[in-house]
């Protein structure tokens, strides 16, 4: 089976910044280790919206939008840093048949600025992805399956604005890719190439349960690593 595709950026950008994201969470767990403590730390979020998924690199005639759901929970190990288990699931019944993914990855989440952006994290994570999307081969117009299941990369980021202590209303956007899948480019033009890997781009809006500063003061964190 065949999947056309091309757009080598949405396969590539994952595999360099989820890096870069994971390191900056992580360098925060370590540079704020003795600083400011929640009083809580139990984290939890659940929300939904809408996502884009399908064949990775894919010239978008697979890949369909469609609702998504978000849960996650985690632990705040400090007041600017949290490890979650994140779990995004998509899915939406297409003109060629039904079509979904679901991702699940344990993640770091860091507050890096402080002031006006104290509110803004960066995520990163590592896990699974397994998806089922219906596709069309070039050689007959016939929709055929494509089924993944394969390690994945998460980056994301959002803003948690502050509903009542400790809740917070989150928007984020998440980026998931499956990686490993099988790469061909043997007797296709020039420039494109087919993959069997999976994304999900999903913008959406969370409840969230976050204590990050003291007891009586729920809201308030620690110094940023800008400070």
């Amino acid at each position: 089976m065949k999947v056309n595709v091309n757009g080598k950026a949405m396969r590539r950008v994952p595999r360099r910044v989820v890096p870069s994201i994971a390191l900056l969470a992580l360098t925060l767990g370590a540079h704020r280790a003795v600083s400011q403590s929640p009083s809580s730390r139990f984290w939890g979020s659940v929300g939904g919206g809408v996502g884009h998924s399908g064949p990775a690199n894919s010239t978008g005639l697979d890949q369909y939008t469609g609702p998504t759901v978000d849960a996650a929970v985690g632990a705040s190990l400090t007041s600017r840093g949290v490890i979650a288990i994140d779990v995004a699931a998509w899915r939406k019944t297409t003109p060629i048949g039904s079509s979904r993914s679901t991702f699940v990855t344990l993640s770091l989440l860091g507050y890096p600025f402080g002031s006006a952006l104290d509110n803004l994290f960066f995520q990163g994570g590592l896990g699974v992805g397994n998806a089922s999307f219906p596709t069309l081969e070039t050689s007959q117009q016939t929709p055929s399956r494509l089924d993944v299941t394969r390690p994945a990369l998460l980056i994301a980021l959002g803003y948690d604005v502050p509903v009542a202590c400790p809740i917070w209303l989150t928007p984020f956007f998440q980026s998931y890719g499956t990686v490993g899948g099988h790469r061909v480019t043997t007797g296709l033009p020039k420039g494109q190439h087919e993959s069997d890997n999976a994304i999900l781009f999903h913008f959406g809006i969370s409840l969230r349960y976050s204590h990050p500063g003291p007891a009586n003061e729920c809201r308030r964190r620690g110094p940023a690593m800008t400070q």
